[in-house]
């Protein structure tokens, strides 16, 4: 593994220089830092709070420091390396076990500063951290990349990384106008008791390297009692209403179903959408076509969606109704 150096210069000015583990107590600040500088024009809303929540512990570095001691479970989630350069930290990765017990490991906030970008930092924290996948016993090593960073997938492509998969988020600055109401025979709303029909649905779409990473759980698609009232009162007090409808085959199986959260109140209409793959040419466009048409009664909210990549069907649709790609995240996975 790379090694922290030191400059030759008397004991009491030496300077670190090079790749040393992340330190929980005196680093966090300094990444916080170079994640806002890296990917400044990257961050959505989500990463934007991340962040902020980052800034906030690096400022209580001392507790942090201390709770890490009694519980290692900062450890566990800012486990990694950093480059430190010119008395600085310019460069950071984040390594962490994807689960307890599991030997797939996953590789996060490549980032290094703008003004030291070309000199093999990125390359030499990508090194580092395989050799410690590798040398935690790790088979696999996972990440995510936009697919427009050009420079990062060609790097991890020379890595031997290979593509399993991804992710695009579709988004409109306004609801589109849309008048008529597409023939969907069959289409009903459906209700917390038919989770079940769901998860089923929801795992067909699933390719094996996505289950292998990501394995769908039967509990994330539970209405929880709390989270109904919440709906209901919602509705009841006209700030948003979730729709959720589905289609079904003779056997009352799931071939495809539409949340639809519409909001009266300022903020974003969302749409998730899943299809069975062999009935998505068949179904996904008037499933849109039906959301946009539900949609016309609420105010002209911006629209987002999160789609998987092989949802060329739904993607065409929406982009033919002023949708745009705002964020594509791609996963690539190695052998160790």
């Amino acid at each position: 593994m790379a090694a922290m150096h030191v400059l030759a210069t008397p004991a009491n000015q030496r300077t670190e220089r090079g790749i040393r583990p992340f330190d929980l107590g005196r680093d966090l600040r300094g990444v916080a830092r170079l994640i806002a500088d890296a990917f400044a024009d990257e961050l959505d809303a989500q990463g934007e709070a991340a962040l902020r929540e980052l800034r906030i512990m690096g400022h209580m570095s001392g507790l942090v420091r201390l709770l890490s001691r009694s519980t290692g479970e900062f450890q566990d989630v800012f486990n990694g390396f950093v480059w430190i350069e010119d008395g600085k930290l310019v460069g950071n990765v984040t390594v962490q076990r994807a689960a307890s017990g599991s030997a797939r490991w996953q590789i996060a906030n490549v980032a290094v500063d703008p003004n030291y970008r070309g000199r093999g930092i990125s390359r030499s924290l990508m090194e580092t951290a395989l050799e410690y996948v590798s040398e935690m016993g790790g088979s696999w090593a996972v990440l995510q990349v936009r697919e427009e960073n050009q420079i990062a997938r060609g790097l991890y492509s020379r890595m031997r990384f290979e593509e399993m998969g991804g992710s695009v988020e579709m988004y409109a600055k306004r609801l589109p106008k849309f008048n008529d109401h597409p023939a969907l025979a069959g289409l009903a709303p459906f209700s917390a008791a038919d989770s079940t029909l769901l998860y089923d649905l929801v795992n067909s779409e699933q390719s094996a390297e996505s289950q292998w990473w990501r394995a769908v759980r039967r509990i994330d698609f539970d209405v929880p009692i709390e989270q109904g009232i919440g709906e209901w009162f919602s509705r009841l007090v006209g700030r948003d209403r979730v729709y959720r409808v589905a289609l079904r085959d003779f056997t009352g199986r799931f071939e495809a179903a539409v949340q639809l959260n519409a909001r009266r109140w300022q903020g974003e209409h969302s749409l998730q959408l899943w299809v069975r793959p062999e009935a998505q040419e068949r179904y996904e466009r008037n499933l849109i076509l039906w959301a946009l048409a539900t949609l016309q009664e609420y105010p002209i909210w911006p629209v987002v969606t999160s789609l998987g990549t092989s949802h060329t069907q739904a993607r065409s649709t929406l982009e033919e109704f002023g949708f745009q790609a705002r964020t594509t995240l791609l996963t690539l996975r190695r052998k160790i």
